[in-house]
């Protein structure tokens, strides 16, 4: 029979942040905590992915503090106290969300980008940074065929009309 080590050996025990020149360790979050950020951000995520052009708000500023209360546990207090600004705050928050959600290496990517990438909202194809295994930037089905389907343009009629009117 397999001999497996302790998880925190490999999950980590704490997600350490260095803000200001202070250290702070967010703890892991309790299950109930954990299955409502997975539920929530998973269902985020597949409305995301169905309307792909809508830029709507994934919280409103109530829903954000709580969110970063609950990613943070205690932290979230000691980071207040401590007068850390907001968009510090912000991005600890994320982070500790990636990192509750998809480990240390999501979690150290979002950290260095100071929250997760956005899509581009142009109507030009850029190329837009995926985090594999990321809720928010999951892929969507490639064509099964291996084909993209050709458009054509259809070109207008010289010298007619579309109505038997004329107009």
């Amino acid at each position: 029979m397999p001999k497996f080590p302790e998880v925190a050996q490999f999950l980590g025990e704490t997600l350490d942040l260095p803000i200001g020149g202070t250290v702070y360790s967010v703890p892991p979050v309790d299950a109930k905590v954990g299955v409502r950020l997975v539920t929530r951000f998973t269902e985020v995520a597949s409305k995301a992915e169905a309307a792909q052009d809508d830029d709507e708000e994934v919280a409103d500023d109530l829903g954000e503090i709580a969110l970063y209360q609950d990613t943070l546990g205690p932290v979230y207090a000691q980071l207040l106290a401590d007068k850390v600004k907001w968009p510090m705050i912000k991005a600890a928050g994320l982070t500790a969300l990636a990192w509750h959600l998809h480990g240390e290496e999501i979690a150290l990517i979002v950290w260095e980008r100071g929250g997760f990438p956005k899509r581009a909202l142009t109507s030009e194809k850029k190329e837009t940074p995926v985090i594999q295994g990321a809720v928010l930037s999951t892929p969507s089905p490639a064509s099964e065929s291996g084909t993209t389907p050709s458009r054509k343009r259809v070109r207008a009629s010289r010298g007619r009309t579309s109505s038997p009117a004329g107009a």
